[in-house]
């Protein structure tokens, strides 16, 4: 942490100095075993004015793919980091480490208002020029077109070139340049349709039959994110849903263990989802 730190702070991304206010830190192991920092902001977001401006709805994201030919992502480069905190404002971002008082400079994780901060910057930056072949959720940029490799190269550009201007930076590893498919928001997008993501559909695969209501509920947490693509899905995990009714007591029986066993039989045989044409 101690090292994560000192690379943040030469970057520019924290500075120490003092102030009245420090949130605890706290971070979580990113795939690559590297560490992300995090802002436990509950606190000082209790007293925030709630931010009212979000990013798009992930199914109107999901809908926007129909007549696409070529698909582009382009992901941010520590995407919130490139997004400035007025000055007056860096103080309520302060937290402590070993003794010592930092501030952010930039926008951190954490706080309530993150997000849509962050959503905004994006439209500023990118214009609304870019809305019919840019879509832009979080810190993935998809671009879709409907036309020829010519104008999908055309559309690469002029989003970069906005990029650029800004003078934000992307991690060219995770980008991904004219694709037939992609994998995005959990899915995998092709120029067909979409479909489930072989390693979520693994882990319900794999998943025990639960002993408790905690894993009861991450099981069919899991099941719901993909509940689209399964006919009849509500009325396959009613008796499931009947152990999480109050007062109910947990027992697994039979009649649930069949219940259990037959939705996971269902995603195995998930099919794909046509793109709508609107």
């Amino acid at each position: 942490m101690e090292e994560k730190l000192n690379e943040m702070e030469q970057a520019g991304i924290i500075t120490r100095t003092s102030t009245p206010y420090s949130s605890p830190l706290t971070f979580t192991l990113k795939k690559d075993g590297s560490i992300r920092v995090l802002l436990d902001a509950r606190s000082i977001n209790k007293k925030m004015v709630a931010e009212t401006e979000k990013p798009p709805i992930q199914l109107d994201v999901l809908n926007s793919f129909h007549g696409t030919n070529y698909i582009t992502t382009i992901d941010l480069n520590n995407a919130y980091f490139q997004i400035p905190i007025n000055k007056d404002g860096r103080k309520y971002t302060g937290f402590t480490f070993n003794g010592k008082s930092y501030v952010y400079n930039v926008l951190p994780q954490g706080l309530k208002t993150s997000v849509g901060s962050f959503s905004r910057a994006m439209n500023l930056i990118l214009g609304p020029e870019v809305q019919e072949f840019c879509v832009n959720y979080l810190d993935d940029l998809a671009i879709i077109t409907t036309g020829t490799l010519d104008k999908h190269l055309e559309h690469i550009d002029i989003v970069l070139s906005k990029l650029n201007k800004a003078g934000l930076t992307c991690n060219l590893q995770k980008c991904e340049f004219i694709c037939k498919e992609i994998k995005m928001l959990g899915f995998i997008i092709s120029t067909e349709g979409i479909k489930t993501d072989p390693d979520k559909i693994r882990a319900i695969q794999e998943f025990p039959a639960p002993k408790k209501i905690k894993q009861l509920r991450a099981f069919l947490g899991l099941c719901n994110f993909y509940r689209r693509f399964i006919p009849n899905y509500s009325e396959s995990i009613i008796p499931l849903c009947e152990l999480l009714k109050k007062g109910r007591k947990f027992q697994w029986s039979g009649k649930e263990q069949k219940a259990f066993d037959f939705i996971k039989q269902q995603f195995i045989n998930t099919i794909q989802l046509h793109h709508p044409d609107f």
